[in-house]
């Protein structure tokens, strides 16, 4: 692995320090275990410009040994008899300088989270410490979780609400469900008779939503939701549940939510209406996949006669934040295979693949051709394209004749994303593949 942090110090520092694992976790910084199972971290020193000497930083007394790369301190676990005991293990805390911070009590289990808060664990009840270890909201809830640097979702007696870096309740914990995924210090709540609100917890206002279902960013597609639709909510109105799919498993929600589909930001804004029969993330977080009909859930019989549930009577296309049409909504298929490329299908059959390391709805048989971004590149007429972990590199290659594509056929046709075909020297697909990133 290139630029891999692991294993890389010297083969005589390895040897001094009897280590049999390593990692370079901060700069000049490394964690390493050695030949008793004990962790501790060592400190590499230039000198003479190219030169490094390597010196203890953390003895090796500890049974793990961790970093928190955002509040850069080292988390350091004392087992009390060797074994791994979460009521008995005492947590030290070293800054990047090697200086003892501060630990744990016995039996409170601490991390740091990404906001720097210092969750604490205690008889299975959770609260948060300071930076020296000192109790700022009492281990008094079963679940707790931060919002942002200030606000924390917590949870008693089965409900949720809101408090503050200081144990302040900002929202009553009477919720059925808070999604802590922000937009201007508001969130979405979710009451217990089912409707929902958007919260303001800076003026601890809220307001009603007129929404029948809220759902977290989900997405079909490979890699996506990204980070760039973080705060974005797939919206239903007119919405009726079908039981036979229970559960939010995010592949079944087109399956068991029928209604009018649209996306909202966690302020309360919509930013695309309730008019889709469906609507799903891409991994472009500035485009949306969509469909328009009258939904019929069917199933088909698999090559193994497994039974898989199918999607018919929907015709799929590709809009952008602006609610404009990009792709037509005329196939009945899309699929994403880069930041602006889409795959689409007409005839086929949708459905969805539970076999091993596939879960996903993908369709079967039918032409497809494709997109890039609102231009056609390749004519509808072709039965496989070649992708390497659901992406394309720098070309099109396409076939007829077979669903899988054949990277040892010279029968395939190949386009330049702009929509040129090459016909003489035309590339090989195998030059042209693009790995797991």
């Amino acid at each position: 692995m290139p630029n891999s942090p692991y294993n890389q110090l010297p083969e005589h520092i390895q040897r001094k320090f009897h280590i049999v694992y390593s990692e370079l976790v901060h700069k000049n910084l490394t964690i390493f275990k050695n030949t008793s199972e004990k962790w501790g971290v060592l400190e590499e020193v230039r000198t003479l410009g190219i030169y490094s000497s390597y010196k203890l930083l953390i003895e090796p007394n500890y049974h793990s040994m961790g970093f928190s790369k955002d509040a850069k301190i080292f988390e350091a676990v004392l087992y009390d008899d060797g074994t791994w005991n979460k009521d008995r293990n005492i947590t030290h805390f070293f800054d990047t300088k090697g200086n003892p911070v501060g630990q744990s009590e016995q039996g409170t289990s601490v991390r740091i989270d990404r906001h720097q808060n210092y969750i604490a664990e205690k008889d299975g009840k959770f609260g948060t410490l300071d930076n020296t270890l000192q109790t700022l909201i009492p281990p008094a809830f079963e679940w707790l979780v931060a919002i942002n640097d200030t606000f924390f979702k917590v949870r008693k007696n089965g409900k949720y609400g809101i408090v503050d870096s200081t144990n302040a309740i900002v929202l009553a914990v009477e919720w059925r469900e808070i999604l802590i995924e922000t937009v201007n210090n508001c969130v979405i709540l979710q009451a217990e008779n089912g409707q929902y609100f958007v919260f303001n917890m800076q003026n601890k206002t809220r307001s009603e939503l007129p929404f029948d279902k809220v759902l977290r960013a989900s997405s079909n597609s490979y890699k996506a939701p990204s980070a760039g639709s973080f705060g974005l909510f797939k919206s239903i109105t007119n919405c009726t549940l079908n039981d036979e799919y229970d559960g939010d498993y995010s592949n079944y929600e087109i399956l068991r939510y029928k209604g009018a589909w649209g996306i909202i930001s966690a302020d309360g804004k919509v930013v695309i209406p309730n008019e889709y029969a469906f609507i799903d993330f891409l991994q472009n977080p500035h485009y949306f996949k969509v469909c328009k009909g009258e939904i019929t859930i069917g199933d088909m019989q698999d090559e193994r006669g497994f039974f898989r549930p199918t999607v018919e009577n929907l015709k799929w296309g590709v809009i952008d934040k602006n609610n404009t049409v990009v792709v037509p909504i005329e196939y009945d298929w899309i699929h994403e295979v880069e930041s602006t490329l889409w795959v689409v299908y007409k005839g086929g059959t949708v459905f969805y693949d539970e076999d091993y390391q596939e879960e996903y709805w993908k369709i079967r048989g039918g032409k497809l051709g494709v997109y890039n971004v609102n231009k056609l590149i390749t004519p509808i007429e072709y039965d496989a394209i070649q992708t390497s972990w659901f992406k394309v590199k720098d070309y099109i290659f396409v076939q007829k004749g077979n669903s899988y594509f054949d990277v040892t056929s010279s029968n395939y046709d190949v386009f330049t994303l702009g929509g040129e075909k090459i016909e003489q020297y035309k590339p090989h697909p195998k030059n042209h593949l693009n790995g797991p990133y």
